[in-house]
């Protein structure tokens, strides 16, 4: 009897697991017509429900529909396809999108890994998107000096922004001042809090006789006697 049972299980086991997955099978078109995001699963189990989800996304890659089947790995909580995903968008050169789904995976390894090939390929914002994901502020600084020295001025403001790194980003104002890019100068001198630079970029622009960009400056660094100066002479609000 024991021996007979024993034979029994196994098939039984398998019986089951493929009326399961027929009927995962068979939910695939009614939530992919009715959409994902307005079909409710609820009724269903934990295990029942993750099966629809891995079914209905898989049927999505086959479509290319990559985007929503991300969604449905997303619910079903697989980890593993969702990095395998992240892999493929990798292997096109699609680090943005590698990087999500890496991201949405909690692969923090992968994260890693594409982050240092966007650096070495020169593709600085994924670089700084991967590592201030897993917030590497090593990493990010070496990718900071890197935009400065390419003169991807805003992108270097982004990285030591993140970072808190006030002299960084002088040195970065104090570059796009030599190379006239005085509106990222602003912008880099108001996160390091330097007014007295700020006014300096203030006073440029008025030489310039640019007096909106120098108000506004002007504002920023609360600089209120030039404030006052453009108001009444030159009737700037």
């Amino acid at each position: 009897m024991v021996d007979q049972l024993k034979n029994i299980v196994p098939e039984l086991v398998q019986k089951f697991n493929a009326e399961k997955e027929d009927t995962f099978k068979r939910m695939v078109p009614i939530v992919l017509k009715k959409g994902l995001e307005n079909t409710s699963l609820d009724m269903f189990g934990e295990d029942m429900q993750r099966g629809i989800l891995n079914a209905v996304a898989e049927e999505l890659v086959k479509k290319g529909r990559t985007k929503e089947a991300i969604a449905a790995y997303m619910k079903a909580k697989n980890r593993d396809k969702l990095i395998e995903i992240g892999d493929s968008y990798k292997n096109m050169n699609m680090f943005s999108h590698a990087i999500e789904c890496y991201w949405i995976a909690e692969a923090r390894d992968r994260l890693m890994q594409v982050g240092e090939v966007c650096l070495r390929d020169g593709q600085m914002a994924d670089a700084i998107k991967a590592f201030q994901l897993v917030e590497d502020k090593t990493r990010l600084l070496l990718v900071g000096d890197e935009c400065l020295k390419r003169e991807k001025y805003e992108s270097a403001i982004e990285v030591f922004r993140f970072l808190s790194h006030k002299d960084k980003l002088i040195i970065v104002g104090d570059e796009c001042v030599k190379h006239d890019q005085l509106v990222l100068a602003a912008k880099a001198y108001e996160f390091a809090q330097s007014k007295e630079k700020l006014n300096n970029v203030g006073d440029i622009f008025l030489q310039k006789e640019q007096l909106n960009n120098a108000y506004e400056v002007y504002r920023i660094a609360g600089n209120t006697i030039m404030i006052e100066f453009l108001r009444e002479n030159f009737h700037m609000a």
